[in-house]
């Protein structure tokens, strides 16, 4: 191989090595840019909830809307195909289950600040927030349904938040907007989100009630 060559890999070499030097730089500034603009969205959910001791998988889907109300304060309506869903208002938690026709209510007014976190977490959060409040890796660029991610890998700083989670895993499209969310608890079990077909954008607050039937029964915990 020539001199010329030699050096011209090397320059090569190199320059891929200070672009991937320079990709956090570039995942954090993205996720920052989209902080700023986003104030909701709309998109197909595929929930899957890992069971450590059985290994078993629990799979559910359907159509999942975020509304950012406040810069630290998020809304959220889950609506399952088979029937039944989940709404966060800001201060009750609802999960409604359609063969049952009952509502469980809790109140989490004194967890406001850790569920509005974690609801944030890929939709709102800048990358200083992210930082505050979890040790951040990158990890790398992988494919995530069909389409190229950047992965950040979270692990909580807070002693009372790592005894719910252990860690969060966050896959972020070009546009800053996560596309993938795992949360890993202590005993193994784990939440995986995958967000398809989305739509950025506000809307109005009643979209984000749960519909229910007159014969429903409530049950506040």
């Amino acid at each position: 191989m020539s001199r010329s060559i030699k050096l011209g890999v090397f320059a090569l070499a190199l320059a891929g090595l200070m672009h991937a030097a320079d990709t956090p730089d570039v995942v954090f500034s993205r996720i920052d840019a989209a902080a700023k603009s986003f104030k909701g969205m709309t998109a197909n959910l595929t929930d899957t909830e890992h069971t450590a001791l059985v290994n078993s998988d629990d799979v559910n889907k359907g159509v999942v809307k975020y509304l950012r109300v406040k810069p630290n304060s998020v809304r959220a309506l889950i609506t399952w195909n088979e029937g039944g869903g989940l709404e966060y208002n800001g201060k009750e938690g609802k999960i409604y289950n359609a063969k049952t026709k009952t509502v469980d209510v809790g109140n989490l007014s004194s967890r406001q600040n850790t569920v509005n976190e974690y609801l944030l977490l890929g939709f709102g959060a800048t990358s200083e927030e992210l930082k505050a409040s979890y040790n951040v890796t990158y990890v790398g660029e992988e494919n995530v349904a069909g389409q190229p991610t950047w992965h950040l890998r979270l692990i909580p700083k807070s002693p009372d938040n790592a005894r719910t989670l252990k860690q969060a895993d966050l896959w972020y499209g070009q546009n800053g907007i996560v596309v993938q969310q795992k949360l890993l608890s202590p005993s193994g079990d784990y939440r995986n989100f995958l967000y398809t077909d989305m739509k950025l954008g506000p809307m109005p607050e009643k979209d984000l009630e749960l519909k229910l039937p007159k014969d429903v029964t409530i049950q506040k915990h």
